[in-house]
C-alpha cells in the first residue's frame, strides 16, 4: 500500500503527482469518503493537469448530485490550495453569468490538502477547439471577456485575502525571469536579449506598483479550463474552473494575457472579441501589446516555448518586438 509522505521534497511531490495511479491514492480517498459520509459507486482518475484529480460517481439514492470532483494538492503547493479555496468560497456567493464549481468540502489528510467540488457539465473547450468555426470561437472569447469583467467588479473588501504585494511580485518575477526561461530552454537569441527587453519595458508597470485597487485575476484562462456545451449553432461557454493560480492585484490587464496567448493563438478576431466582451475602452495599440508582453514574461505560470510552437509564424522568431505583434495581434 502506498503511503503519502507528510513533508515530501519538491522532486518527490512531483513524482507522486505525475506517476501515482488510482490504487496508490485509494487509502487517502477512502479516508476522505468516510470523513464526509459519501456513498460512492465508482472512482476514476483524471490524468490531465499537474495536480491529481479524481471523479467520485455518487450513489443517486443517497445524493442529489451525480458526481463530485476531488483535487489533491501536495504540501509544496499549499498556496495553490489556498488560492482555489478562497476564490471558490468567494465566487460561490456571486452570480457571474458563467458557472464556476461549487465548493463542497475541503480539508487535509496526512498534510496533503484536497478540494471536493461540483462537476461542471459539458466538455473542455480544448477537446473541440479545432472543430468549431472562427465565428463560434469569437462568441466564446466574447463571453469569456464578459466573465473577466464580472470578476473585476467584485467588491474590493472581499479580495483582501487573495491580494499579492504587487511591487514585490513584479520584483521577484522579473528577477527570476531569466533563470526560469533558461530552465525552460528558451531559444538562445531570445534568452540573450531578454534582460535588455525587461530593463527597457518594466517601467510600464511603475504607475500601478502601489495602487490600492484590486482585481481578481484567474491568470490561466486557457481552453483546458473552459467548459462548453453543445447548442444549436455550435458550442456555448458555460463553465470555468481551476482557480489555483488566482490572485488579486491592481492590474486588470494581467488577466488579458492568458486568453490572448492560449485562446486567441495569433487570431486577431479572437483577441478583439475578448476585449469587446470585457468592455475594454483603452487604445488597442503597440503600447498595449508591449504591456501584455511584459506582463506575460512575469507571469508565474506558462512556458514561452509552448507559444512559440503553437502561435503561427513564431517558431523561428528571435525578436521580442516581433513577438509582441504575433502573440497579441491587434
Amino acid at each position: 500500500m502506498s503511503i503519502l509522505p507528510r513533508d515530501p521534497s519538491y522532486d518527490e511531490a512531483c513524482d507522486i503527482c505525475d506517476h501515482w495511479q488510482l490504487d496508490d491514492w485509494q487509502p487517502m480517498l477512502a479516508k476522505l469518503i468516510i470523513r464526509h459520509g459519501l456513498t460512492v459507486e465508482k472512482i476514476s482518475q483524471n490524468l490531465e493537469g499537474s495536480n491529481p484529480v479524481f471523479e467520485l460517481t455518487l450513489d443517486r439514492q443517497h445524493h442529489q448530485e451525480q458526481s463530485y470532483m476531488v483535487k489533491v494538492l501536495a504540501p509544496n503547493w499549499y498556496a495553490q490550495y489556498r488560492s482555489e479555496l478562497l476564490s471558490l468560497s468567494l465566487l460561490n456567493q456571486h452570480k457571474l453569468g458563467i458557472k464556476v464549481p461549487k465548493l463542497i468540502y475541503s480539508g487535509e489528510i496526512d498534510n496533503w490538502h484536497y478540494l471536493v467540488i461540483e462537476k461542471l457539465s459539458g466538455t473542455p473547450l480544448s477537446n473541440v477547439m479545432d472543430k468549431i468555426s472562427e465565428k463560434n470561437r469569437s462568441e466564446i472569447a466574447y463571453r469569456l471577456g464578459q466573465f473577466s469583467a464580472q470578476l473585476h467588479k467584485l467588491p474590493q473588501k472581499e479580495l483582501t485575502e487573495l491580494r499579492v504585494n504587487w511591487r514585490e511580485f513584479v520584483k521577484k518575477q522579473s528577477q527570476n525571469c531569466f533563470e526560469k526561461r533558461k530552465k525552460q530552454k528558451l531559444a538562445a537569441p531570445l534568452l540573450a536579449s531578454l534582460p535588455d527587453y525587461l530593463k527597457h519595458h518594466l517601467s510600464r508597470l511603475d504607475s500601478q506598483l502601489d495602487s490600492p485597487q484590486l482585481y481578481l485575476i484567474h491568470t490561466d484562462l486557457h481552453p483546458g479550463n473552459l467548459m462548453v456545451n453543445k447548442v444549436a449553432n455550435g458550442y456555448q461557454l458555460t463553465g470555468i474552473f481551476d482557480f489555483g493560480d488566482a490572485l488579486a492585484c491592481p492590474v486588470p490587464e494581467f488577466e488579458f494575457t492568458s486568453p490572448a496567448l492560449l485562446l486567441a493563438l495569433g487570431e486577431p478576431a479572437l483577441l478583439h472579441a475578448f476585449l469587446d466582451g470585457y468592455g475594454y475602452l483603452g487604445p488597442r495599440s503597440k503600447q498595449l501589446q508591449e504591456h501584455m508582453m511584459i506582463l506575460s514574461l512575469i507571469r508565474h505560470t506558462g512556458d514561452i516555448n509552448y507559444l512559440l510552437q503553437h502561435v503561427p509564424n513564431c517558431k523561428d522568431e528571435v525578436s521580442w518586438q516581433a513577438l509582441e505583434a504575433k502573440f497579441f495581434p491587434l
